[in-house]
């Protein structure tokens, strides 16, 4: 979309947003923030004149019951606007409370209400603890369980909070079948597919924080891998959709913040977890589930307090596949008419065991009232294997004489019958490890006319992989006949006319090569921040400073080895249950006949690489496009307000981002005859400011009911692999491969409008919309470059093809949220019982990635426009979807408590996602030219989970998952046109005793 909003316009002019492009832009930019902080400050301290004629109120909100802390309890002088919300310990401090008679309200989701009757001396501090007690309707107490406190605090902690943002408790994510925060984070209204895509922006797009700190990248992107971290280590997720200026500005798509356990409220807790489980359909090959974990945590004393937690997971789980891919061509008996023909047919069994533990250990100290220090660690570990068994059947696309058949059925006058088709098999193993280590320390004053806080972190992301690819394949010997009638069930069978008719025996699967990848990425984030905030009468004044240090490495070779004798299948022994049929079809089209034992072929592999021989050119081609460093620095500040009165709260801020790079990759060549001629290093500096605004406002329609409007500025940087500054020329094939380190970041400026009505018995609904103006995106490109005499810097002649990535001029992100979450006591009889945990989502995206071809995803608002009479610039028609972007997201929960029994079933759907897109237009038989966009196909779930206190400290657990068994299906521009994979997971069952101090 070519338009830029007039607003976006205004503002970006208003604060001179627009990045430095040179020192005299720099030096505006330093004065207008010298000008605006004088303003904000002068704006901030008169107001605190006012609070000499004041005092103070501190203390701590417990449940009556129990005495446990409530956490984000509402304390309000009434009247006024003064108040404060309880932190974690539940204690609270109320600043700048008028001298003399005062009625002080404390509010909490769930409970009464309480006033009481005070008297303030000026400049003295009062002391108030508060009990309060679970909430009564028409006469009848609502039996509080732990599930609706653990909820309530996180919905006071989400209500109260200044911007918009989700919250689920522990107490929530364990009424899920979700064994890691990947499966928890999905449950979330906005969150995509797989957990970590917020609103569809993309994985590696938003910010992901453990207790604030953030967390190191697993891969060669920005992501962080979610699922190697147990659900039974979090007491909150925390998803935030709209950032405040004391935050890091690089959240393109949200945060993410992980909160691990830790004592609630000063109180002794203990969890322990054990269970196990299995998929029915997987058990014979991937072995059984086992889970164990345990959390404790204890406050001696008033001053300190401290949390242990460990967890272990081995989580074994199946798939089965099956994958066709397609060409197209003109014959005899269709011409002129062009048709679809099959060029590879695979099916694939698969199993994968994960081991993951997981340990935690926090510790705070607080010697006085005012000062609290902290100190914790979480520290993750993930070793993976996979076992991969796939048949491939390769039909030579020159033999193909029908649409349906390769070959000559007559045998004799095929003049290619020495060129077959053949028949490969290929099993892999994948051995993998993950770490992520989180570290921080720091500490809080709460000072009588100022808070200070500060902290040091360090997040650590590590990822190794071995990949073990073993080819066997037949000589070029087959025939094939297909049936593509059902094009998601296509069938194929050797032909009689073959030279070799019939399937062939393991000592006929010759052992091709090991195809051995090694990859590594290792990213070290070290954090520093300093915040000082300044209440006021009607508000706080907040400023800070913040840097934050990356360091990342990566590096992805191939060694493609050849052995020196030969072998064929039967020499390798089998596993047990050694045959799959995919999906339980009959036929040998989706027969796998041989499950080889993997890691003996390993050892096999390990111990004579003495007689492997490796091409050291196939080496160099993976190796030195993917070896990189990376050095980004950011140094920030920021300046920040809010002012409230009774029915109406205001932030506003701004942040400044300084960002300083340094990126080292290899410039590689291969000559003409293939042979790698050698490389050298290449490194890549830049550097550039960023200005982001923050406005965001609350309107209190009454104490449960808020209406939020919103505008933030957000960046997100493009991938490591993508900045690296490779260069590779290859004279054999002309094509060049390079990275691009001059890649502009990604802005956003986002908005936002939700409505939110909390229930007292411990609910909310919400509806919300959103805007996302981007521009700067970036996309792989693929371009043919003519290096004529004016366009030969690089000292090449001719055409080549160049493989690089480029920024795309702008795309827009648009959607709605709906949550209703209730306990539904107001239903007659045994339905008072039920409860709803329900949100969907709707989300939109325009990318214009440079295509200029008319083809299906013209976007639907084209068409509006120019249907109603609107002048529609023809570039715009040639939009897509982001990548990732599931346009319906659904997740529906019932839930049923009676006593100490609680059941629940969910259903989840996303509807289906660009995957990834196609680089060049290119013609399909039934819909013409085309782009030939991959897509992942719409997804469901259906699970089922069950919980029994059997007495105050044991319960029992009951979780089915893919209850439906559902396929899941990958397809190209359309499902029924071009199908690409079927995949099935299997039912999983999972049960165990939970044991609660």
């Amino acid at each position: 979309m070519r338009i830029k909003s007039s607003v976006i316009e205004s503002l970006e002019t208003l604060f001179h947003l627009k990045e430095a492009e040179s020192a005299s832009n720099v030096l505006r930019l330093k004065v207008n923030w010298i000008q605006f902080s004088i303003v904000l400050l002068v704006m901030v301290v008169s107001p605190m004149i006012a609070l000499a004629q004041t005092g103070i109120i501190r203390g701590e909100v417990k449940d009556a019951e129990n005495g446990e802390a409530l956490i984000g309890a509402n304390v309000v002088v009434q009247g006024t606007s003064i108040g404060a919300s309880t932190d974690i310990d539940g204690r609270y401090i109320v600043r700048g409370v008028p001298a003399g008679a005062q009625t002080i309200l404390f509010r909490y989701l769930g409970f009464e209400s309480k006033e009481v009757e005070v008297t303030v001396e000026e400049g003295e501090t009062l002391e108030l603890n508060m009990e309060l007690s679970s909430t009564t309707i028409q006469g009848a107490e609502i039996q509080v369980t732990a599930r609706q406190r653990g909820q309530s605090r996180a919905l006071s902690e989400q209500r109260k909070s200044k911007n918009i943002k989700n919250v689920i408790s522990a107490e929530q994510i364990e009424t899920f079948a979700d064994n890691t925060v990947t499966g928890a984070l999905s449950r979330i209204a906005g969150m995509g597919h797989g957990g970590t895509n917020i609103r569809g922006v993309g994985a590696g797009s938003a910010n992901v924080t453990m207790n604030g700190q953030r967390m190191g990248a697993t891969g060669g992107d920005r992501s962080v891998d979610l699922s190697t971290i147990s659900a039974d280590m979090v007491q909150n997720l925390e998803v935030i959709k709209v950032i405040t200026p004391d935050m890091e500005a690089d959240a393109l798509a949200g945060v993410i913040n992980i909160s691990t356990r830790r004592p609630v409220g000063g109180e002794r807790d203990m969890n322990i977890r054990l269970g196990g489980g299995f998929q029915d359909r997987y058990i014979r090959h991937a072995g059984t589930q086992q889970r164990a974990s345990i959390n404790y945590g204890d406050s001696p004393t008033d001053n300190y307090s401290f949390g242990v937690n460990f967890s272990y997971q081995k989580d074994p789980s199946a798939s089965e596949l099956f994958r066709t891919e397609w060409a197209s061509r003109t014959f005899e008996s269709t011409a002129p008419e062009v048709v679809d023909i099959l060029s590879d047919v695979q099916n694939e069994f698969n199993y994968t065991i994960p081991e993951r533990i997981g340990s935690g250990l926090q510790f705070t100290f607080q010697p006085t009232n005012e000062s609290t220090y902290h100190i914790e660690g979480i520290f993750n570990i993930q070793n993976q294997s996979q076992y991969r068994y796939g048949v491939n059947y390769e039909p030579r696309m020159a033999n193909y004489s029908e649409p349906t058949y390769t070959g000559n059925p007559n045998g004799a006058n095929d003049p290619d019958a020495e060129n077959q088709g053949s028949i490969s098999y290929n099993p892999r193993l994948d051995e993998s490890t993950i770490h992520q280590y989180t570290v921080q320390a720091g500490g809080r004053h709460r000072l009588d006319n100022m808070d200070i806080e500060y902290k040091l972190g360090w997040g650590h992301g590590r990822f190794s992989e071995d990949e073990y690819r073993m080819s066997f394949q037949t000589g070029s010997d087959h025939e094939f006949i297909f049936n593509t009638d059902n094009r998601w069930k296509p069938t194929v069978e050797v032909a009689p006319w073959s030279r070799f008719p019939g399937y062939p025996p393991a000592t006929e699967m010759d052992f091709q090569d090991m195809d051995h990848r090694v990859n590594s990425n290792v990213d070290n984030d070290f954090e520093g921040t300093f915040d000082i905030e300044i209440p006021y009468s009607n508000g706080s004044f907040k400023t800070g400073l913040n840097a934050s240090l990356t360091y990342k490495r990566g590096i992805g070779e191939r060694l493609l080895r050849n052995y020196s004798s030969n072998l064929d299948i039967s020499k390798f022994q089998q596993i047990e249950n050694a045959n799959w049929s995919i999906f339980n079809r009959s036929g040998r089209t989706y027969e796998i006949p041989w499950l080889i034992d993997l890691d003996q072929a390993k050892e096999f592999y390990i111990t004579q690489t003495p007689r492997f021989q490796t091409d050291l050119d196939e080496w160099a081609l993976s190796t030195e496009t993917s070896k990189y460093n990376a050095n980004e620095n950011t140094y920030a500040t920021y300046l920040m307000a809010d002012f409230q009165i009774d029915w109406f709260t205001v932030l506003g801020g701004l942040r400044l981002e300084y960002t300083d790079n340094s990126y080292t990759g290899r410039e590689s060549e291969i000559s003409s005859s293939g042979v790698f001629q050698g490389a050298t290093d290449i490194t890549e500096t830049n550097s550039y400011f960023n200005l982001f605004p923050n406005l965001q406002t609350v309107f209190s329609i009454n104490n449960f009911t808020n209406l939020r409007f919103a505008y933030s500025r957000s960046i997100g940087r493009p991938n490591f692999g993508q900045l690296n500054p490779y260069v590779q020329r290859n004279f054999a094939t002309r094509t060049i491969q390079r990275g691009n380190p001059d890649l502009s970041p990604m802005l956003s400026n986002n908005f936002d409008v939700l409505f939110e009505h909390y229930f007292l018995n411990v609910g909310q609904f919400t509806v919300g919309l959103f805007y996302k103006d981007m521009k700067d995106f970036v996309f792989s490109s693929n371009q043919v470059v003519d290096y004529s005499a004016d366009n030969n810097d690089e000292g090449l002649t001719g055409r080549w093809n160049v493989n690089s990535f480029q920024n795309g001029e702008q795309a827009t992100v648009y959607g709605a949220e709906f949550t209703w979450q209730q306990n539904l006591e107001f239903l007659p009889g045994i339905l008072g019982n039920l409860g709803t945990y329900v949100n969907y989502s709707y989300s939109q995206s325009i990318a214009d990635v440079g295509r200029t071809v008319n083809e299906r995803y013209t976007h639907g608002l084209a068409e509006l426009f120019e249907f109603v009479g609107g002048n529609v610039d023809p570039d715009y028609k040639y939009i897509t979807p982001l990548e990732g972007q599931r346009p319906h997201i659904v997740n529906a929960g019932l839930d049923f408590t009676k006593g100490d029994f609680f059941t629940q079933i969910t259903y989840q759907w996303s509807a289906a996602a660009i995957s990834s897109y196609g680089s060049n237009d290119q013609t399909l038989v039934s819909v013409g030219n085309v782009y030939y966009d991959q897509f992942n196909g719409a997804t469901k779930d259906l699970s089922f989970t069950a919980r029994y206190w059997l007495s105050e400290n044991f319960q029992v657990w009951f979780d089915a998952s893919n209850i439906l068994n559902n396929l899941e299906r990958d397809y190209y521009y359309e499902p029924d046109l071009y199908p690409y994979t079927s995949e099935l997971n299997g039912r999983e069952i999972t049960l165990g005793l939970r044991y609660r101090l």
